[in-house]
């Protein structure tokens, strides 16, 4: 299965070996422009690998992706050296944050390693590279330079376009463009081309596929129903997307006999397969996920891993776990968080991410990271049906119910519009708490959940005192791009 993850690693240009190359999505790769097959993949196989910078820890416990979850009132930092961190904890922006920069080079560079597959792929002659190979190719590079494009507008706002491949510091001398353009001229026409593809589902592979392909596009069209485009006619859309999401094969993962649900949503044994859709890839001592002992609670005082190394990097607040019911599967412990595990007792810490690979292999975690789940898309669903046909219908209480049952909770049943709308923004902050959503669904709809109500997010006051105001909204564009190019400050 890891032929080719081992043949990218050992030099993308002596591939010629590697038969099995679509078997697995390699996780460790550069982009290469080429006049071959082999070079055609990867060029593909590098973009993939932008995705993780985020996610990987550094120094003792500094997480870029934090930045997504601090501003939301659901997380705390406990890392006592991510400085970047606490400042957005604190609502204090400058633009020489670490993690602004993190967020923006690794998604600029996923977007110039698509650019070079996008551009050089179509001029490849090699016979090796059949026609359906080369629209499976082009149609995953289009997929990703939408979700490096999608992250970047929700995350800064407006910013520069680049859909060609820069060489010099010249190339990168252009202006920002709005919001409107970078979904118009960008991301819904690079999902819409990726879509027209019909990607193929390669086994669990951790390839982009079609259904990962019309997921991304319902979330994209719902977010660009709400704040700040308000384009109320994109809820039609993110409605027939999402139901061709549920009318395939993609389900929610459900408790048996051997496993919890739970169980299976941290466990590398289930990656790629039923309820997730588009992950971030890792594999145990080739690239090492340590997005997972990054959650492992401080106060288990070393005893949780085989390494003796705990980072408990960000932790639930008290408000937000208690806005649980007391039935509610995943407010128990080894739900979506835990206090005990086997005999060992600790702060309450985030047990969604707990990799149990980390008992005999920590620091070196094997499971990758969910970027969209066939949750999402549920609740994707019963808000946009909702919202564009004006009461909730049958296959959206469908949907939410699906999500509810499985935490051990009632039906819902006879609500109105807005009680519907409410019931469904819950779901979704209890069902997709750290998974970086919850942000960019505060950013869309202008609410927050405080625990029992939604309330207007500028002017909300979080658990750390701070108050958001309207200049929090979006992040600042790094002053080392700024030096660079002076347009990026106006």
């Amino acid at each position: 299965m890891r032929h080719i993850t081992y043949c990218l690693i050992a030099g993308l240009l002596t591939l010629t070996a590697c038969n099995d190359w679509l078997t697995e999505m390699p996780r460790s790769s550069k982009p290469i422009g080429g006049a071959t097959r082999v070079d055609a993949q990867a060029s593909v196989d590098g973009i993939y690998a932008f995705l993780r910078q985020p996610y990987d820890k550094g120094g003792y416990a500094n997480m870029g992706f934090s930045i997504l979850e601090l501003p939301t009132g659901q997380y705390l930092s406990a890392a006592i050296d991510d400085f970047s961190a606490k400042e957005v904890a604190d609502l204090v922006y400058t633009r020489n944050n670490g993690h602004f920069a993190g967020w923006w080079n690794s998604s600029y560079g996923g977007i110039q390693a698509a650019n070079i597959a996008i551009n050089t792929i179509p001029t490849i002659t090699d016979a090796a590279l059949t026609a359906d190979l080369r629209s499976q190719l082009l149609g995953e590079a289009r997929f990703l330079r939408a979700y490096y494009y999608f992250n970047l507008v929700r995350m800064f706002g407006d910013i520069p376009i680049v859909l060609t491949t820069t060489t010099s510091i010249a190339d990168g001398q252009i202006g920002k463009s709005s919001v409107k353009d970078v979904y118009e001229k960008v991301i819904v026409p690079d999902l819409l081309f990726a879509e027209q593809q019909k990607l193929p589902l390669v086994s669990t592979s951790g390839r982009v596929a079609n259904g990962a392909v019309k997921g991304l596009l319902a979330k994209v069209y719902l977010t660009m129903a709400g704040l700040p485009l308000q384009q109320k006619d994109k809820y039609a859309l993110a409605k027939a997307k999402a139901k061709e999401v549920m009318d395939g094969r993609y389900k929610l993962f459900q408790t048996d006999a051997a496993l919890t649900w739970f169980d299976k949503l941290n466990n590398a044994s289930f990656d790629n397969r039923e309820e997730n859709m588009f992950m971030v890839q890792y594999a145990v001592n080739l690239v090492n996920n340590t997005f997972s002992i990054y959650f492992a609670p401080v106060s288990a005082a070393g005893k949780l891993t085989s390494a003796g190394i705990h980072f408990g990097g960000m932790v639930p607040t008290t408000t937000f776990f208690n806005s649980y019911a007391a039935t509610d599967l995943r407010a128990q412990n080894r739900g979506f968080f835990f206090t005990e595990y086997e005999g060992i007792k600790f702060d309450r810490s985030v047990y969604k991410y707990f990799d149990k690979g980390l008992r005999t292999t920590a620091p070196n975690g094997n499971k990758s990271i969910p970027l969209l789940r066939y949750a999402d898309v549920l609740l994707i669903y019963a808000e946009a049906q909702n919202a564009a046909d004006g009461s909730p219908d049958a296959d959206a209480y469908a949907a939410i119910n699906a999500i509810r049952a499985r935490s051990g909770l009632t039906a819902l049943a006879g609500l109105s519009k807005d009680q519907f709308e409410q019931a469904v923004w819950r779901e979704r902050a209890w069902e997709l708490t750290c998974e970086g959503v919850t942000w960019f669904d505060m950013k869309r709809t202008g609410k927050v959940f405080n625990g029992t109500n939604f309330v207007n997010v500028v002017g909300y006051t979080l658990p750390t005192g701070k108050v958001i105001r309207e200049e929090n909204l979006y992040f600042l564009i790094p002053q080392s791009e700024i030096d660079v190019n002076p347009q990026l400050g106006n």
